[in-house]
């Protein structure tokens, strides 16, 4: 996604506002919205450095029975709801850029603000290093606690920019160590979106994706592939909105029991979509937000109920979600 159509300020890592005569472009992949942006890197030797805070909330319909029993299947109720509350800062040089970022995750019944022993912080070291004009690499390490459980990442990525915005996309591998009640586990995954951008007018454009997910853990397995259709819209030199539709081809989850995978639930096509509004607002040259709004609407089609209790067939698994991210460039 280009500059010139979506001023995304709010999930540039790096200020756009001091260019020097040679410059490079730099693909920003926001984990927080899923969002990719352009933005200028200016070659000096000037350090540029950027703050951000922001708020994410998921709110499970209560009536979503989900939830596995002895014969029968249970609502959920607010017990998996969930408020994210994160800041962070990153600092910038010629090619390279580190970033530091810090989350707090309350679940559960989060609009009563009592405090759950799921509660968790999640801490992310990382380190982006331009390495070519078009493209450049990553590697971040992420800790992550709560009461009884600890979970270490190393992780690998890349984002990327070739053919005039008609191959961009990006790409994370990783490895998980987790030890909850005192029992180690650990896990692999991968994550990658790409696709092309084409301009419809001056101010209109549309970004479909190709979105893959894959989890393979010691107690359970999941792979997802989604297609995404974004098509943002310049409204003036300070607004842009972004209409998203992520709509699931597949996506099954398998859990471990007797030492052996078995299919727990799936979703084909067309029964887990995500409707989403987003917008991107530059206040002044160091000061903009970004706000998304969704609504996912999802049937799970469970199986083997005589291993992992509840009962098979269709359930209803829906969701509000909501974003509001500021960002500062102090520079």
């Amino acid at each position: 996604m280009k500059k010139s159509f979506y001023l995304l300020a709010a999930l540039a890592v790096i200020s756009n506002t001091t260019f020097a005569e040679t410059t490079l472009t730099e693909e920003i992949y926001n984990t927080q919205t899923e969002v990719l942006s352009e933005v200028i890197i200016p070659q000096d030797s000037k350090w540029y450095f950027t703050g951000r805070l922001y708020l994410e909330t998921e709110d499970i319909q209560n009536s979503s029975k989900v939830r596995r029993a002895s014969n029968k299947m249970e609502k959920v109720g607010n017990s998996e709801d969930g408020l994210f509350l994160g800041t962070g800062v990153a600092a910038s040089r010629d090619r390279l850029t580190l970033d530091l970022n810090v989350e707090r995750r309350y679940n559960g019944d989060v609009y009563s603000f009592k405090e759950s022993t799921r509660d968790m912080t999640k801490v992310d070291w990382k380190v982006r290093y331009q390495l070519f004009e078009k493209q450049g690499f990553h590697i971040k390490y992420r800790n992550e606690q709560a009461d009884n459980f600890r979970r270490d990442r190393i992780e690998l990525g890349t984002d990327w920019n070739y053919y005039d915005n008609m191959f961009t996309g990006w790409a994370v591998i990783g490895h998980d160590k987790d030890k909850s009640n005192g029992k180690n586990s650990k896990g692999n995954f991968w994550e990658f979106e790409f696709g092309p951008t084409f301009s419809l007018t001056e101010k209109l454009s549309i970004n479909p994706t190709i979105y893959n997910i894959g989890e393979f853990y010691d107690n359970y397995e999941m792979v997802e592939t989604q297609i995404r259709i974004m098509t943002p819209y310049v409204v003036n030199e300070k607004l842009t909105v972004m209409p998203r539709i992520r709509l699931t081809l597949d996506k099954n989850v398998d859990d471990k029991i007797d030492g052996n995978y078995k299919k727990s639930w799936d979703a084909t096509f067309g029964n887990r979509i995500r409707y989403e509004l987003m917008a991107n607002y530059i206040i002044n040259e160091d000061f903009s937000t970004f706000i998304s709004i969704g609504y996912e609407n999802e049937k799970r089609d469970f199986e083997n109920s005589k291993y992992f209790g509840g009962v098979n067939g269709k359930q209803s698994h829906n969701m509000w979600c909501g974003y509001i991210g500021l960002t500062y460039k102090f520079n």
